[in-house]
């Protein structure tokens, strides 16, 4: 299932990027490392670009806690710096026909210039409806160059060999995917991703696509010690009312999301939700389970994945929320 060598997945967020390492030994993934490096603000700008010089300072930084023989790299871009669309195809387009359709459709609707955008298309029927059709829906994604280049140019100059560029979302599923397998469980959960400015509800029911929401809402809400924007582990402590008027809010965020995605998704009823990301401090897991009536429980990715004795007592701790996207990443890498 899964092939040598180690994977590493890269996680580049707005306030620091987080690299987790596994290694593929047969049927297994093992842990061998995980780091973050605080980024500075001017990383990432409104068109989701990155600084190259400043995050190829924060790679190489990062690089020091990672295997040497780690090089290959998978990372991910957020959900909005991503235009999805699904679209109808003839069935007997060839492959520079369909591109060539592929990129006429987003030229009428894209809000940058087609010759700006890396394009990504597959088929999503199976092949015995295509047999009986005349179109086929395609799901295209579509980002702009300088976004993927921008990025690649800093992890290749670092010395690393990127090959995957994902959607922060399937990150998360994939890790989803991997926990329910590992932990035998049969009940669909879906994923809340907690950062600072946002809120990410994601959620894969069984034989469709993903459904996937942001919610402008995030832990930069919380008064106090957060202005520095540290994501690390024991960074922030809040006043116990803080942390019930955040978990409050957050009840009535994801209270509307999970009307909408009942609505659409009548037979796949949620059972709980995995917390991640840096809002292990502001949310009390109880009382939101409580407030929305599903199950609730902060998720430490590297709970299933065996390890050495000395790094395992390290993994160990809770709350390692904020490695969710980095571990998917490195699962999708190892998939492949």
């Amino acid at each position: 299932m899964f092939r040598n060598p180690p994977i590493i997945g890269i996680d580049i967020g707005h306030h620091s990027v987080k690299a987790v390492v596994l290694n593929p030994k047969k049927e297994q993934l093992e842990l061998s490392a995980f780091a973050e490096i605080t980024l500075p603000s001017s990383v990432i700008n409104d068109q989701h670009s990155v600084n190259t010089s400043a995050l190829l300072s924060a790679i190489r930084k990062l690089k020091k806690s990672l295997p040497f023989n780690a090089r290959k790299v998978v990372i991910a871009l957020p959900d909005s710096a991503v235009i999805s669309k699904v679209i109808q195809l003839d069935t007997n387009l060839s492959d520079e026909e369909a591109e060539f359709a592929v990129t006429q459709a987003l030229s009428a609707s894209s809000p940058f210039p087609v010759e700006e955008l890396s394009l990504d298309f597959f088929p999503l029927s199976s092949d015995a409806f295509v047999e009986t059709a005349t179109t086929v829906p395609f799901q295209v994604f579509a980002a702009r160059k300088d976004t993927i280049d921008s990025r690649i140019k800093a992890l290749k100059k670092a010395g690393l060999h990127p090959g995957v560029v994902e959607l922060q979302t399937h990150a998360l599923l994939w890790l989803g995917e991997y926990i329910a397998e590992r932990a035998a469980m049969q009940e669909l959960w879906g994923i809340v991703d907690i950062g600072m400015h946002c809120t990410e509800f994601s959620i894969k029911p069984p034989g469709g696509a993903a459904y996937h929401r942001e919610m402008a809402f995030g832990t930069s809400l919380v008064s106090g010690n957060m202005a520095g924007g540290s994501e690390e582990p024991g960074g922030f402590a809040p006043e116990l009312e803080q942390a019930e008027v955040f978990t409050k809010q957050l009840a009535d965020h994801l209270k509307r999301q999970f009307q909408l995605y009942n609505s659409t998704h009548p037979r796949s009823v949620l059972k709980g939700i995995w917390l991640c990301g840096g809002g292990q401090h502001v949310v009390l897991e109880e009382l939101l389970a409580r407030l929305l009536g599903v199950e609730a429980s902060w998720i430490n990715p590297f709970r299933y994945f065996p390890c050495s004795k000395k790094l395992g007592q390290i993994a160990s701790n809770s709350y390692y929320g904020q490695y969710a996207v980095a571990a998917g990443l490195a699962i999708r890498g190892a998939s492949q």
